[in-house]
């Protein structure tokens, strides 16, 4: 790592929460690892091998390219593509043994004639809405599509399945959302249309909503110890930490201004420390004057704003920071920390915002990886 800015990824952290995640559930309960998007930001491939054998029952991605790579890469369990892909792609799941969503029926009839030409049947889920507003039929009216869908003869509806829009912050219209999928599942019982599987929890579901866990759950951020979430019964560890090195020390008399637009100015002389990380790294340029980092185990205050590829912080009238020195961006330091949630904060986003644009190019060293 020439450029000194890498993340820290805690491997046997992930095994933790996995675990208590698992065991919280019982082992009645199916899951299925979400990992789209990088995995989050944690790293798509590290991570999923690392899961994979702690023995996750499927992994729930964001594209089909996602699901692709982890069949290339040797993974013979299921994989459950959670969106929508267009129908001239359809042959690529059968092709790969992947089991696509079905919100329509014109994908679901391409399915069933290019398994039909494979000779081979097709797992699918179902997803419908019932308030995301997002992706899937609406539930209230999704009866005829389901048996359609079931009547196919290469298609095999395995799952129903189903996303909260608001569980973290609105119970209400949540149960309501739960309400309507119990509904939906019971009119399709009494018309002898059953799921293998049925599902709607995601981490916030899982930990706040114990009767939506029906027979498989959808665990995200969870796995990844971000400290937004809140149950008394689980206590999960953070899995990254992002770090980078002081690359430049210099001393400004008062009235100087620090970096872009002269937002900040010193209101006495002091010393800027110059870091090697900026916004193309995905470090929020909204944390301009507002973030904090530690440095030997003090908190400093981003002065200034978040160039490209370099932060600047307001050492004060301290002299014990030199270059080379460690900084860290999110994590720990003996007993000051940062979390992702705090980086939320002071940037006005969420939490999935901060990890999932963390660039690729920052080197991610995976720590405690099992044998």
């Amino acid at each position: 790592m020439i450029r000194p800015l890498w993340i820290d990824v805690d491997l046997r952290a992930l095994r933790g929460n996995f675990k208590a995640i698992k065991n919280y559930v019982g082992p009645k309960i199916k899951i299925a690892v979400t990992i789209k998007q990088n995995a989050y930001g944690y790293g798509f491939l590290p991570v999923a091998r690392e899961l994979a054998g702690q023995g996750v029952d499927f992994f729930g991605v964001g594209s089909l390219e996602e699901a692709i790579t982890l069949r290339k890469d040797g993974f013979k369990g299921a994989i459950l593509v959670l969106s929508s892909i267009l129908d001239e792609f359809a042959s690529i799941f059968i092709q790969n043994d992947i089991t696509p969503t079905v919100v329509d029926l014109k994908f679901a009839q391409k399915l069933d004639k290019e398994a039909k030409k494979n000779n081979k049947v097709i797992s699918v889920h179902i997803k419908v809405d019932t308030g995301m507003g997002r992706l899937g039929f609406d539930c209230q009216k999704s009866e005829d599509f389901i048996k359609q869908v079931a009547e196919l003869k290469n298609v095999y509806p395995e799952g129903i399945y189903t996303h909260f829009s608001s569980a973290e912050s609105d119970p209400e219209f949540t149960n309501f959302q739960i309400e309507q999928f119990n509904k939906l599942i019971a009119k399709l019982k009494k018309k002898n249309i059953n799921f293998k599987f049925s599902h709607c929890a995601n981490s916030v579901g899982i930990l706040n909503y114990q009767n939506v866990h029906f027979n498989m759950v959808r665990p995200g951020i969870a796995l990844f110890g971000v400290n937004f979430l809140r149950n008394a019964n689980l206590k999960f560890k953070p899995v990254l930490s992002l770090k980078a090195k002081v690359i430049f020390v210099k001393s400004v008399p008062k009235g100087s201004g620090v970096s872009y637009g002269r937002t900040y100015i010193a209101s006495e002389p002091t010393n800027i420390a110059t870091i090697s990380i900026g916004y193309a790294d995905g470090y929020p340029w909204s944390l301009s004057n507002r973030a904090k980092v530690i440095i030997k185990n003090k908190f400093y205050k981003v002065a200034g704003r978040i160039c490209m590829d370099h932060t600047m912080v307001d050492l004060g009238k301290t002299t014990l920071v030199k270059p080379g020195d460690e900084v860290v961006l999110i994590g720990k330091s003996k007993n000051l920390k940062i979390a992702v949630n705090d980086l939320a904060c002071w940037a006005q986003t969420i939490p999935y915002e901060i990890i999932s644009r963390l660039s690729l190019k920052i080197p991610r060293v995976y720590k405690f990886a099992s044998a």
